[in-house]
């Protein structure tokens, strides 16, 4: 189990595509099969969409999903479709106001957006990180980073369930209301890799094909403790190698590699990244782009960023 090491890299490239004005805070990242970015922010049900490879790259708005105030995560469900999940609040939603959006994204010649149908997930008080289940990626797993569950949600038949819960989701013992517990979710090799907030790890339980935990966690990384820092996990990507490089409040990404060393790849103390919320590898795996929240304390506040980092491979 890995806390934190010291980079053996020289820093990396670091370029900043976009930066909202204040207070749009982007929330997610993900990126489409032609390189694009797809974004989802805190304060609204505005998709985005981002060509990295312009000249100037720019927040083209695409769509609005209604009956949403926030998007939080995406997960791929083939032919070009598409999960988005959104609720009445940032992140959480106390009244049970959760949903998964279908959307349908075509991305030859202009960029085009539809919905084609919502799927309303009743009792959920979160949805963060989602990931479609290999064989059936109808099927996509959502983070609960409230309850400290692991939702299932068939967005073919709209049938919701609970694909298990576990102290290691959960916010632990924290006795902040607002405290989050799982937050990032990728599956990968018959693993559910996740990240916790408030418990500051990562960690990953072994799954069947339907999402149903199989045996015990396994803790590989954490942040080590140190009360009222500000430093938390958030949401993370894999490379092919098998590498997570995941989002750290307030100001960096850590790389962990396979092997369990963890490691700050991007950013830090007086960095450029203003609260990083995810991580999404560029296809060619020759980048990783960071979403960011933004700062809102202190002189001057600022927007969620994009932010492009070069990987060396």
């Amino acid at each position: 189990m890995a806390s934190l090491s010291l980079p053996s890299h020289a820093a990396p490239q670091v370029s900043q595509l976009y930066q909202f004005t204040y207070p749009t805070a982007v929330q997610n990242l993900f990126s489409l099969p032609n390189g694009c970015l797809l974004l989802g922010t805190s304060i609204s049900a505005d998709l985005y969409y981002i060509n990295p490879e312009a000249l100037y790259p720019s927040a083209q708005r695409v769509i609005t999903l209604p009956g949403s105030i926030a998007l939080t995560g995406f997960a791929t469900l083939g032919n070009d479709f598409y999960a988005v999940s959104g609720g009445t609040s940032p992140s959480s939603s106390l009244d049970g106001g959760m949903q998964v959006y279908v959307i349908k994204v075509e991305t030859e010649g202009d960029v085009n957006v539809t919905l084609d149908h919502i799927v309303p997930v009743p009792g959920a008080s979160s949805m963060d990180g989602m990931a479609a289940l290999p064989k059936y990626p109808g099927t996509i797993l959502s983070a609960d980073a409230i309850g400290g569950r692991i939702l299932r949600v068939n967005t073919s038949d709209s049938s919701v369930s609970v694909a298990f819960e576990h102290a290691a989701l959960k916010p632990g013992d924290s006795q902040d209301a607002s405290a989050r517990g799982i937050k990032g979710l990728k599956i990968r090799d018959d693993y559910l890799y996740f990240t916790n907030s408030a418990q500051r790890t990562f960690g990953r339980f072994p799954i069947d094909a339907n999402g149903t935990n199989t045996g015990d966690v396994e803790i590989l990384a954490y942040l080590d403790d140190k009360p009222g820092d500000g430093v938390s996990y958030d949401d993370f990507s894999f490379d092919s190698d098998g590498n997570a490089f995941i989002a750290v409040h307030p100001s960096s990404v850590h790389k962990i590699t396979p092997e369990g060393t963890q490691s700050v790849f991007a950013g830090g103390v007086n960095s450029t990244f203003l609260e990083p919320t995810s991580v999404a590898v560029s296809n060619n795996g020759a980048s990783i782009y960071v979403s960011t929240a933004g700062e809102d304390t202190g002189f001057p506040i600022s927007g969620g960023q994009v932010l492009k980092v070069l990987v060396s491979r």
